[in-house]
């Protein structure tokens, strides 16, 4: 009890009269829990019995519209992750996949950092300093796009084209790297199986000029901008060439306002058997506002534009140029509803032999996250 509240306890017991009580002023009834709170409080009785492992999980259902009247809707993907620490120094962290086509486990590795908290599964990784050695399989940060491959980590619908039409759809892959940070630089060394069996070797350097080096260890700071170079070199098992890239990215956020680009290129060497050979290259531009207050729920905006020449089979130099723009919006921390719409300002040959191609379509994506 405060020393205020017991003297004016004291003082009513002294002054009431014999067998009088003294009323006690009740205090605000405490808030119910939200139902993001009892869901956190769950997976953490969850973790008391799987030995400190947490548990998290979001699965969401994608559909479009195309001005010609075609539609669908239907489940996209659902993923599971996990992640807890063996001992001290070692974490182990998976990703489930489960999708129409197949399940499968995108990420699992095994951690060992001396110093510096837990990595998630997916999504970014410089939440705090700290020096880390992983072995397994895992989302290769190459640019700066590979931070929202997961749909909960996403603003938008679409991944940019410098990373659908170049990187194919992203770069997972099986390995073992090496990655730290002090606040202000960080760096990621890879050595991995390739995109066909070999050897792949590459690297990521980062930049955060307004980080404070100095801060307490455990302290987790928002990320003010940051400056990044990648670059990899796939090789076969004796290391001869197949292919080079180089990714320029960067990101700032003031207040509200977030905005991040990247420019990737890559080079495949001609090689006898080879789906393709010769330089694809690309760029986009996205910048995104939360709208916070200001919309009946958590909201955020978005509009992106972007460039890729890609060397494809069948069709060595084809240039894309597409714009986007959507948003989405938080309900309860639970439940996000994302719209967007994408319209080709110009097509390649190869994207115009896609199957259902159209130069305009909407989507529409619900994710739930538990």
């Amino acid at each position: 009890m405060k020393p205020a509240g017991a003297a004016l306890a004291g003082l009513c017991l002294v002054l009431a009269p014999a067998g009088a009580g003294c009323a006690q002023e009740a205090g605000p009834a405490p808030a119910a829990p939200t139902l993001r709170e009892t869901l956190d409080q769950g997976r953490s009785r969850l973790a008391d019995h799987l030995f400190g492992m947490q548990v998290s999980a979001f699965g969401d259902a994608l559909g479009g519209y195309a001005p010609d009247g075609a539609r669908n809707f239907g489940y996209d993907a659902g993923e599971v992750d996990v992640a807890g620490d063996l001992t001290r120094d070692v974490q182990l962290g998976l990703a489930v996949v489960n999708a129409p086509a197949l399940t499968k486990l995108t990420v699992g590795f095994l951690d060992y950092h001396p110093f510096g908290g837990q990595i998630a599964p997916r999504g970014q990784l410089w939440v705090e300093k700290g020096f880390h050695v992983q072995a397994g399989r895992f989302d290769v940060p190459f640019g700066n796009d590979w931070q929202f491959y997961a749909s909960k980590d996403s603003v938008s619908i679409s991944r940019p084209l410098t990373t659908a039409a170049i990187m194919g759809g992203g770069y997972n892959d099986a390995g073992v790297r090496v990655l730290g940070n002090n606040g202000t630089l960080n760096f990621n060394t890879y050595l991995l199986q390739g995109f066909e069996p070999g050897r792949l070797l590459g690297a990521r350097l980062g930049l955060t000029p307004f980080g404070d080096p100095f801060s307490l260890k455990g302290t987790r700071e928002p990320k003010v901008a940051e400056l990044g170079l990648s670059w990899f070199y796939d090789g076969t098992s004796r290391w001869e060439k197949r292919e080079t890239g180089l990714a320029l990215d960067a990101d700032g956020r003031l207040g509200p306002y977030y905005v991040r680009a990247e420019y990737v290129t890559r080079t495949r060497e001609p090689e006898p058997g080879a789906p393709s050979a010769g330089t694809s290259r690309g760029w986009h531009l996205t910048q995104e506002l939360a709208l916070g207050n200001l919309a009946p729920w958590p909201m955020t905006l978005f509009v992106r534009g972007e460039r890729v020449t890609a060397a494809t089979a069948g069709f060595p130099d084809g240039r894309d140029t597409r714009a986007a723009a959507g948003g989405s919006a938080s309900l309860a921390g639970i439940v996000q509803f994302k719209l967007e719409w994408d319209h080709y300002l110009a097509a390649s040959p190869a994207t115009l032999a896609v199957r259902n191609y159209r130069p305009s379509q909407w989507y529409a994506q619900l994710v739930v996250v538990l």
